[in-house]
């Protein structure tokens, strides 16, 4: 498919008004104003009036006359058995008083050995284990694992992070003294191989022994190790949780992180998307907090985004942030099914519907691999800085960059290359020009190189 055949499409991303024509031809002046629309091939998951109740079969062991517990761990879990028992085992051996914990483990719907193996599992901590018996999705069992919590904390975890002793003692000093207080170590997690999975490559098997060769034992392991696998095959016991001699083997790893924290402090100071920080993986909150911003958008069934909505809803709240090296947690390395890039620009979209502004129709430059995070960052400061001290004279270049925003969004969904933006936007000769104008204008206030960069790498695509 062509760029310049998207706005033929029967799902457009503006509506075809008169008016909106008239602009793209150059004969009128009218903005934009189309109401940015969607394909309705967002994938979300099959509407029901059904109350989350009735699809659970529940097996909560819990003392409703506990009132001492303080801090709650949640962790959904769809097929990461035997990962989800070692992210268990770490938390067993918390500084945290144990008596005033309790982890909500959730099981969506897993067809994995999950259900065998914590069936007799008798923790220190109260461990309230919920079993889907249908995968309500990342959202839905998240809200589900708020509405059981007992504590006034609330930590979320990935059932493939395995934690520091002190990790749960951290998350909650952190709240101590704050009321609207978002806190991650999710950005400063480091990777690990804790078992071999049949679809490992040559080369993860590759990086895996080199890795292991710090750990005589670990290296032992993958030497017994029978290929072809046809299941997953541990690296780690328990015992090397309990001693840490796992770290051994872990490495860092998610330099789109790494980018983040090496250029601003704990509390984003500088970054215009500080809600990023709102990671599942590894993040806490009050359970007031989150319970007033209406929790985790249900709408979000599949991967991706769900998260960074809530974020971003809290962040429009008053919410703040705070990014702690003090939580570092040690992502379990796994293979990742097919389709998750679908999801995610889906997902995407669907966030866009939700807050069609410019500090999330942004995202969409990082996304499509126009820029990088950095010089996203600046280009947004760089549009809000220009709007700010010269609103009159930039408005209808407002209206333009929102428009290329759009089409880009929509450009990601049919998974082309960003190649005549301005033609697939429907801009006319006159329009381009116009836009042009507005470049060598914001060009001699010698304040927006970035911004002027992008509006470039838009006009010559």
């Amino acid at each position: 498919m062509t760029a310049k055949s998207i706005t033929n499409r029967s799902n457009p991303l503006f509506s075809d008004s008169l008016e909106q024509q008239r602009f793209r031809d150059g004969t009128g002046e009218k903005s934009w104003g189309g109401e940015f629309k969607w394909s309705e091939s967002i994938r979300k998951r099959k509407n029901d009036t059904e109350q989350i109740s009735e699809k659970v079969a529940s097996k909560i062991s819990q003392d409703d006359t506990n009132h001492e517990i303080e801090v709650s761990i949640i962790i959904p879990s769809q097929n990461k058995y035997p990962l989800n028992l070692f992210t268990l085992y770490s938390l067993e051996y918390q500084t945290f008083n144990t008596k005033k914990m309790e982890v909500i483990f959730i099981n969506d719907a897993s067809t994995d050995q999950t259900e065998e193996a914590l069936k007799n599992y008798h923790p220190p901590f109260q461990f309230n284990y919920i079993h889907n018996t249908q995968k309500l999705g990342r959202a839905r069992v998240r809200n589900l694992g708020i509405q059981a919590a007992r504590g006034s904390i609330l930590i979320f975890l990935d059932a493939e992070m395995i934690t520091e002793p002190d990790f749960v003692a951290n998350h909650f000093n952190y709240h101590q003294n704050s009321q609207n207080l978002i806190v991650t170590g999710a950005m400063y997690a480091k990777a690990l191989y804790s078992c071999i999975f049949p679809e490992f490559s040559d080369q993860i098997m590759k990086t895996l022994e080199n890795l292991a060769k710090k750990n005589q034992k670990i290296y032992e392991r993958i030497q017994d190790c029978k290929f072809p696998l046809e299941t997953s095959y541990p690296l780690i016991e328990k015992d090397d949780i309990v001693q840490g001699t796992f770290k051994e083997i872990s490495y860092s790893a998610y330099p789109w992180y790494q980018e983040i924290i090496s250029n601003f402090n704990e509390k984003l100071e500088g970054f215009m998307f500080p809600w990023m920080a709102l990671l599942t993986g590894n993040m806490s909150i009050r359970k007031e907090l989150i319970t007033q911003a209406g929790m985790f958008d249900e709408e979000f069934y599949h991967y991706g985004y769900e998260d960074w909505e809530l974020g971003y809803r809290l962040h429009q709240m008053g919410a703040k942030y705070i990014v702690s090296n003090k939580l570092t947690t040690y992502h379990q390395e796994h293979p990742v099914g097919e389709g998750k890039w679908k999801e995610a620009v889906g997902n995407f979209g669907l966030f866009c519907l939700k807050h069609h502004e410019v500090d999330v129709l942004i995202l969409a430059l990082e996304l499509a691999r126009m820029t990088d995070i950095l010089t996203m960052n600046n280009v947004l400061k760089e549009y809000k800085l220009l709007l700010q001290t010269n609103p009159e004279q930039f408005q209808h270049f407002r209206e333009k960059f929102i428009a290329i925003l759009e089409t880009i969004i929509l450009m990601l969904e049919v998974d082309i290359r960003h190649i005549n933006i301005l033609g697939a936007a429907g801009f006319s000769t006159k329009a381009r020009e116009s836009l042009k104008n507005d470049m060598k204008q914001i060009e001699t206030l010698k304040s927006y190189p970035n911004l002027i960069k992008f509006l470039a790498m838009v006009i010559n695509s």
